[in-house]
This record gives C-alpha cells, sequence and structure tokens, in this order.
C-alpha cells in the first residue's frame, strides 16, 4: 500500500507506535495506550493533510456475513485477514 507522503510512512514505521494502519480494513488510527486495542480512527493525515482512503470495516463484515462467516470463526478465509480481500479488487 502507497501511503500519502513520507513522513507518514517514517512514523508507521516508529516503534513508538505514533500512527497505526490496518491493513486488513485499510484504516489509520491514533492508538489509545490504555492497555487496549483501542485505536481513533483518522481521515486526515496529520502531516500533510491529504485525505486519507475510506476505511473498508463495514464492507468487511458484510462479505464475511455474506460468505456465511461469524465474527472470530477459524475458517475465515486467509485473504480476509490481510490487505489481500480488498486489493484484489483495486487492480
Amino acid at each position: 500500500m502507497k501511503h500519502c507522503c513520507e513522513l507518514m510512512v517514517d512514523y508507521l514505521a516508529n516503534e513508538d507506535n505514533i500512527i497505526d494502519f490496518d491493513a486488513t480494513f485499510r484504516e489509520y488510527g491514533i492508538p489509545v495506550h490504555d492497555g487496549g486495542s483501542s485505536e481513533i480512527v483518522i481521515r486526515w493525515c496529520p502531516w500533510c493533510g491529504t485525505r486519507l482512503p475510506s476505511s473498508l470495516r463495514d464492507r468487511w463484515f458484510d462479505e464475511i456475513e455474506a460468505l456465511g462467516f461469524e465474527i472470530g470463526d477459524p475458517g475465515i478465509p486467509d485473504g480476509y485477514r490481510s490487505d489481500e480481500w480488498w486489493q484484489s479488487t483495486q487492480q
């Protein structure tokens, strides 16, 4: 996935975990450091101001349901555990 600017790329690689990118849902977020896994989804790059791609979270859940799976089902295809499921439609 190509990100909007070099600063975004640098901060995503930063081990201090300032910004996260969830490739499965195509979401950028700021982690909430409260011991859990919560994040605040962001829609604009904090460095260059570019509008970030829309989240695909709702579409992911819709597709999983349409395939007959429930969340946490170990049978969910591997492609849905990464960005493979939506990248293949971007070609």
